[in-house]
């Protein structure tokens, strides 16, 4: 089990405003934006292949990049329109980004895959989803493999996947949103057994898809059967079920926690609305799981394709990626996930390390998920 090593942490406030600075530029620049960009682009140390992929686009008439992904990831059009500034300033291009919304990644991991084995071009030069996901896709020659460590010191082989078909760019950690008008201080879960009080009978959500207690169900203190028993107890407590992402429940309170949800960035994107949410992360149920990158093998552009995923784990990629999605990958220098992260190490707590390889390690998951989802609906 591989744990997070502690890093500089920047405050939130500042990546926001650093992330916007780097996609804007400065309101008092005299020079236009792509001499600015081409002037920033000159400035950097890039990798031979990075060099290599800009002279490839330039050669095949790589101007544009089409990306398609959900409203609810890295900003929707909004975040596409900032990445597209940053990349041009990054790079010192004038490529334009088509974005397009798309649909869930478990949809459009299906439709990417039937558009590359009918060889037609990809929705989406990049494709954005889950372990799940690209595990799912691992043995489908779907994506393409390439050697992403080439592009840059930053990227290492702990964060690429198996048969390099994809680069992590974000860490997803999992836990109990509580609404803190509802859940005192000192009475906010650090077990999952804490759930499991009477006086919260009625007022715990879960999620309709049994989330993340599938994943939980693999440290060693658990197992398959005994997350059952405590499921079967769990389901006596609850008061509703909920999509793992729809805070508007705890907000309003209706319930005073969802357990499992889908990880703490959706806590700060609420938090930064004014919402009254907090975020705790049970000792016993500490998993750090991933959004990947990677290239369909029929994008239509995929040197800017790769060029984007560069960009994405770059340190102003990073603070972009916090800036629209609230989260980033914790193992990266001045990584804004990495305090909820480092807060439970300190305690000596370890995560379960949840990426592609662990989900092809488990194929049992998809039972076990089935299993835990019939548990929970006999709720209460």
């Amino acid at each position: 089990m591989r744990l997070f090593q502690p890093a500089a942490v920047i405050a939130p406030a500042a990546v926001i405003a650093l992330a916007l600075l780097s996609a804007c530029g400065s309101a008092t620049a005299t020079t236009t934006p792509a001499q600015s960009g081409a002037s920033s682009a000159a400035a950097r140390s890039f990798s031979p292949v990075v060099r290599d992929l800009l002279d490839a686009a330039k050669q095949r008439g790589e101007t544009e990049l089409n990306l398609s992904w959900s409203e609810t990831s890295l900003g929707g059009a909004t975040g596409a329109k900032q990445f597209e500034t940053l990349f041009n300033s990054f790079y010192g291009t004038t490529v334009k980004f088509n974005f397009t919304p798309g649909p869930s990644m478990t949809d459009m991991a299906g439709k990417i895959t039937q558009e590359v084995t009918a060889g037609h071009p990809a929705s989406s030069d990049v494709f954005t989803g889950t372990e799940q996901h690209f595990g799912s896709l691992l043995d489908r020659g779907i994506l393409e493999e390439y050697d992403y460590t080439q592009l840059s010191s930053r990227i290492t082989k702990s964060i690429v996947t198996p048969r390099n078909q994809g680069v992590e760019f974000a860490t997803i950690v999992s836990g109990i949103t509580y609404n803190t008008n509802l859940v005192p201080a000192d009475q906010v879960p650090r077990k999952l057994e804490d759930l499991l009080d009477p006086k919260w009978k009625g007022k715990i959500a879960s999620t309709t898809d049994a989330a993340i207690f599938d994943r939980v169900a693999m440290r060693p203190e658990w197992g398959g059967d005994k997350m059952k028993s405590y499921l079967s107890k769990l389901s006596q407590n609850l008061g509703g079920l909920v999509r793992a992402s729809e805070n508007a429940p705890i907000v309003n309170g209706q319930y005073a926690m969802l357990a499992l949800d889908g990880g703490g960035h959706q806590v700060r994107k609420a938090v930064a609305g004014g919402a009254p949410l907090g975020h705790a992360i049970p000792e016993d149920a500490a998993t750090l799981a991933f959004l990947h990158l990677g290239v369909p093998k029929t994008a239509a552009h995929p040197n800017l394709s790769k060029l984007f995923i560069n960009l994405a784990l770059s340190e102003e990629g990073q603070r972009l990626v916090f800036a629209t999605h609230f989260t980033d990958l914790h193992e990266l220098p001045g990584s804004q996930a990495a305090p909820e992260v480092n807060a439970l190490l300190s305690k000596s707590v370890n995560f379960l390390r949840v990426d592609v390889e662990f989900d092809r390690q488990h194929p049992e998951l998809n039972g076990l998920r089935e299993e835990f989802v019939n548990i929970l609906r006999q709720k209460g």
